[in-house]
């Protein structure tokens, strides 16, 4: 189904909403007297969340934090999570039941960036407040929503700071790309690109994601040909992502690999253990060392056990940064939600969270990560 089409069918949406329709208005609330609920939907699919529990338990966390925190004035706040599927058509569905849901003040998601460009225009038109805590595109933000906002640094940025770090390694002169011909993977490939201009790493070949096996094996064929040291790969889909990372590990275990979170998948990483370790990436997710990070850190282990990822904190921040200022100013009114984000950001676990105009992450640089033993972390800087 073409953009456009989405599009259409995201306003058609709208529009019986705002019509009565779906029984969906917009979210109102105040606080001396009013509503004290805060709903938060979670959009995604479990997928995700079932392949790293930092996910929802980063989110379990933020919400029995808050109502310790709110409970005794009076604040309930809750979450419920809803199942996109990564399917465009699933993902309309469960839109269609957020919007019609007039106690829900803001929606956290989702992974799958076939569903948040369609996600973005129902939920803005609908008055739901829609925080992107995975991924979201550069283009996204030009569309003029006053209710969304990217929690995460977009594919540009990406591009270039895994380039970055590129250039200043010295063993890293020859690199082929392989990359998905998808917008996203496009553009993060043009920022990697672009990154690198002036610098002594060059890219000697960029080739667009195959299921053809004689074309795949020709083509790592010709990058030993070529002398590649490094692979980066950007992938929409992280069995692609692994299937190319099998292969030239495999033809030559030396090889470097740096790539984006297509690779990010704990249970992939463990399934392809002697090929996995040594893959690094740019990191989505705005988090910087702390104390702050530590104390967390020491937190969940007491409580889950384990040793939680990036996600965790992501999750946990992008909860709290809702239901916090929603306290902090008085109001849950998701617009008024909105407009203090954008006004004063949020100062949470992973830092400083601010927004330009646009609801854009600003005045943060993402960090690379590295893996290990089936799981990413930040390389010491």
């Amino acid at each position: 189904m073409g953009e456009k089409m989405k599009r259409f069918l995201a306003l058609i949406l709208c529009a019986l909403t705002l019509m009565g329709v779906t029984g969906c208005g917009s979210s109102e609330g105040a606080t001396d007297g009013g509503d004290k609920n805060i709903k938060i939907a979670i959009l995604d699919t479990e997928v995700v969340f079932e392949a790293d529990d930092s996910y929802i338990n980063g989110i379990t966390m933020a919400i029995e934090d808050l109502n310790e925190l709110y409970g005794d004035e009076g604040y309930t706040i809750s979450y419920e999570f809803y199942e996109d599927g990564s399917v465009f058509q699933t993902g309309m569905e469960a839109l269609n039941q957020i919007s019609a849901d007039s106690s829900i003040t803001a929606v956290v998601g989702t992974s799958s960036l076939n569903i948040l460009d369609v996600a973005a225009d129902v939920l803005d038109s609908a008055g739901k407040l829609l925080v992107t805590y995975y991924s979201a595109t550069d283009s996204l933000f030009e569309n003029g929503y006053t209710s969304v906002f990217r929690n995460c640094f977009g594919e540009s940025d990406l591009g270039e700071a895994i380039a970055s770090y590129a250039a200043e390694q010295e063993d890293i002169r020859w690199v082929a790309v392989y990359h998905s011909d998808t917008s996203y993977e496009r553009n993060m490939v043009r920022g990697f690109l672009r990154g690198l201009e002036g610098t002594n790493t060059q890219v000697v070949d960029v080739a667009i994601t195959t299921p053809v096996e004689d074309e795949l094996t020709a083509m790592v064929e010709k990058w030993q040909a070529l002398g590649v040291d490094t692979v980066f790969v950007s992938q929409y889909i992280g069995e692609d992502a692994f299937e190319i990372l099998r292969r030239v590990r495999h033809m030559n275990p030396d090889i470097n690999i740096l790539g984006d979170f297509s690779f990010d998948y704990t249970d992939f990483l463990l399934a392809d253990a002697d090929v996995s370790d040594d893959i690094y990436i740019a990191t989505p997710i705005p988090l910087e060392p702390s104390e702050k990070v530590d104390d967390f850190h020491t937190r969940y282990r007491e409580k889950y056990g384990t040793e939680p990822t990036q996600w965790a904190i992501q999750l946990y921040d992008s909860v709290r940064m809702i239901g916090d200022t929603a306290v902090r100013i008085g109001s849950t009114d998701p617009e008024d939600i909105a407009q203090a984000l954008r006004n004063d950001g949020y100062e949470g676990i992973g830092g400083t969270i601010t927004f330009d105009d646009q609801g854009r992450l600003t005045d943060r640089t993402p960090r690379i990560m590295v893996s290990k033993d089936g799981m990413f972390s930040y390389i010491e800087e």
